[in-house]
């Protein structure tokens, strides 16, 4: 059974007690838990606006930042090594139509990293830059060649679609931090032109999917929040390029902030189950923040400083309850299982 199914099928069919104790929990590492790793890239990145913003100690951010290299190090290291001895289950993986998109996560890492590490080495942060680019850029280049392939089921339009543009997107986001000057802003915008039309036109396409067909399964119920972060990360990668907040940005930074609202109070109802699949929901509070310092820092309106803050505020609550229901979890043996 693919790797997603296993994920979310974890409760089906019995496995004897002797099987279980010699089974490594590593080959059933999904590559959305990368989704965590975004998620407190965006964290650091909050907390490092909020200095300018409203003065919080950049202790904070640098604090972060580290706990995310650390992550991020470890979770690339056991996915490798996964690559390496269950080669069969990392492909079941990758070409499943719905888990391969996670896949994007892992890139989306690496360039927010890479832009939180800039004060301590630039050097480092263009290094790591590079890869997370290219690699986010080949990534949608193979996925989207998938979809003109033809015979996809529209049940598989669901909000993780969204990640290959939302990886370009990132990048294009990012690669401002890397103070390449003229260089890059071509090849930023080329991104950014990629990634905004890639998220808008499969936003539609799987509303279309959320609205007329059966709701998704328990699994993906968190990343239904995903279906604010084109308009959130498309307002961030805008305001990259562009020194103010005009019509267009306050447009799609407000429309963003409606759908999350919206979609929340869904998410996070009675009786949702811990999984993975949180971070997916993190992952987007974390752009809506962001979004919302940025726009606060540029504009200086009391409204906008509001809701940011309070934003920065549910993020940080949102991750620490998901790393500490992850790490228990973990430590528990019922994070990675079949």
């Amino acid at each position: 059974m693919q790797a997603i199914n296993n994920t979310i099928n974890s409760n089906a069919g019995a496995v004897p007690d002797a099987a279980l104790k010699v089974e490594n929990p590593l080959q059933y590492l999904p590559v959305g838990l990368f989704g965590s790793t975004v998620a407190l890239s965006g964290l650091g990145i909050a907390w490092k606006q909020s200095s300018a913003l409203f003065g919080a100690p950049p202790m904070i951010s640098n604090i972060i930042t580290v706990i995310t290299w650390i992550a991020f190090i470890l979770l690339t290291g056991s996915y490798i090594t996964k690559m390496i001895r269950y080669p069969e289950k990392v492909r079941n993986e990758l070409n499943n139509p719905i888990a391969a998109n996670f896949l994007g996560t892992f890139f989306i890492s690496a360039v927010l990293i890479a832009s939180l590490t800039v004060p301590a080495s630039l050097i480092l942060a263009r290094t790591v830059w590079i890869v997370g680019g290219i690699g986010g850029l080949v990534f949608m280049f193979v996925l989207t060649s998938r979809l003109y392939r033809g015979q996809l089921k529209i049940t598989d339009a669901v909000p993780p679609t969204l990640i290959p543009g939302l990886t370009v997107l990132n990048t294009a986001t990012a690669g401002a931090a890397m103070k390449w000057g003229w260089f890059t802003h071509e090849f930023d915008l080329i991104l950014f032109s990629l990634g905004i039309v890639y998220v808008f036109v499969f936003f539609v396409l799987i509303s279309y999917r959320l609205i007329h067909r059966e709701p998704v399964i328990t699994f993906l119920v968190p990343t239904l929040l995903l279906m604010c972060a084109p308009f959130e990360i498309g307002f961030l990668t805008y305001m990259s390029q562009v020194p103010q907040v005009d019509m267009f940005a306050s447009v799609i930074f407000y429309f963003g902030l409606f759908i999350f609202v919206v979609l929340f109070f869904y998410v996070f109802k009675k009786g949702l189950p811990f999984m993975v699949s949180w971070w997916g929901a993190c992952f987007s509070a974390g752009a809506l923040a962001n979004a919302a310092l940025r726009y606060a820092n540029v504009s200086h309106d009391p409204l906008v400083e509001g809701i940011a803050f309070f934003l920065l505020i549910v993020l940080t609550v949102l991750i620490i309850i998901t790393f500490t229901l992850t790490m228990s979890y973990l430590f528990k043996g019922k994070l990675l299982k079949p």
